[in-house]
């Protein structure tokens, strides 16, 4: 019996089970549909971080503190950044910011906010890109003047569509009861945002961008900087620059083993790791629903061989040879995991975009995981359809004749 006529016979087979089949067929359905819903949005999210450090800069050090509880006399402020320069003159940007919260009026409407003071160097560090206006600036700093720089998001929760906002007059209120009137200057676009959706609930504050000196005017007791950022010119000397600098600020504050250098390439490398773990976990519980899936096929191959115990003595009789009752039973258990795995892979590959297309993130799907996937789910047929068809085709014709 050639492949074709197996090939037929294993079809007819399912077709007659319609239900049966659907079902046995569902686990390996869930399993391919978790593994390729995995792999794409692990590679789309990985993707996707990967050009967000590329637009804040593969070159970045951050100077923080080794522990969250240090004293004054260790605290980071805004002096600490010209000893930085000191420490590092071939630094090409530096910036900071600290971040407090307030609330924020337009017209009779008020919002909880949150409130970043920042150096004027701080676009250099975000992925920040001006719609209207234009970002705070060393004089703003210098002034302390009243400015406020404002996003998209703000814009749409205030007004509810895009407007533009520079030279309008805002109201920010402090926890301590401080009012000031604020000036818009810019207003920041939104872009391609992973959490937009939830950012746009009101449970969450608005955000607004302040010069640092005119927060800490605002703010008493504010000095304390969380961090320091900078950027070198030569990557490979991102390690070294900053333990040169950390070193300069303990001398600086008479102090040992407080501040820590992270890199940009430190922090990609740890997300990757983080979510390679997670992508891991996730698809051993897939492959194990594929395992499971394998399972079910055992046991309803078994059943039919059970059913068509008489129908293979009639074969066996007639001359059919235990090879090809291998192949009917095996070109059945395969033709159920590929047509699943081709039908998990779709649903895969459909979900997949779907996510990625709710969470703003661009879709990857790679062919090579498509391809790998359908091949397992051939393979787990091929590797679970072989005891019931090594026991269809070890049955003796004799007996199986007398089978009722």
């Amino acid at each position: 019996m050639d492949f074709s006529e197996s090939f037929k016979q294993a079809l007819d087979s399912l077709k007659s089970n319609k239900l049966r089949s659907f079902l046995t067929m569902l686990g390996i359905v869930m399993g391919v549909f978790s593994i390729i819903t995995i792999m794409a949005l692990g590679s789309a999210t990985e993707s996707y971080m990967n050009a967000q450090f590329e637009k804040i800069g593969a070159n970045t050090i951050s100077i923080t503190y080794k522990n969250r509880n240090v004293d004054r006399k260790d605290w980071l402020t805004l002096k600490d950044m010209d000893h930085v320069k000191e420490a590092a003159p071939e630094i090409k940007n530096i910036a900071t910011s600290i971040r407090k919260s307030g609330t924020v009026r337009v017209n009779d409407e008020t919002k909880d906010a949150l409130v970043f003071g920042v150096s004027s160097q701080f676009k250099n560090f975000g992925i920040i890109e001006m719609k209207y206006g234009r970002f705070i600036n060393d004089f703003d700093v210098t002034k302390r003047a009243k400015f406020v720089v404002v996003d998209e998001l703000f814009v749409r929760k205030f007004y509810g569509h895009d407007r533009d906002l520079t030279g309008e007059d805002i109201t920010l209120r402090t926890p301590s009861g401080t009012s000031v009137s604020l000036k818009v200057i810019g207003v920041i676009s939104s872009g391609e945002n992973l959490f937009e959706g939830i950012m746009e609930s009101e449970l969450v504050p608005v955000t607004i961008y302040m010069p640092i000196t005119t927060v800490q005017q605002l703010y008493p007791n504010s000095e304390m900087l969380s961090s320091i950022e900078v950027t070198v010119v030569e990557k490979e000397k991102l390690r070294e620059v900053g333990k040169r600098i950390v070193e300069y600020l303990e001398m600086k504050h008479g102090s040992e083993d407080v501040y820590m250098a992270q890199n940009s390439a430190d922090i990609q490398k740890a997300f990757s790791d983080v979510l390679g773990v997670v992508s891991s976990i996730l698809l051993v519980i897939a492959v194990i629903t594929l395992i499971v899936g394998g399972i079910g096929i055992v046991n309803i191959l078994l059943v039919s061989v059970t059913e068509r115990i008489r129908e293979i003595g009639i074969r066996k009789a007639l001359g059919a040879q235990k090879k090809d009752i291998i192949l009917q039973f095996l070109t059945e258990s395969i033709l159920m995991t590929g047509c699943a795995g081709l039908a998990g892979i779709f649903l895969g590959v459909v979900a997949g975009n779907i996510i990625s297309a709710l969470i703003k993130i661009p879709p990857v799907v790679d062919l090579k995981i498509i391809v790998l996937a359908f091949l397992g789910s051939v393979a787990l047929g091929l590797i679970f359809g072989v005891y019931p068809a090594k026991r269809a085709a070890d049955l003796d014709p004799i007996e199986a004749l007398r089978y009722e």
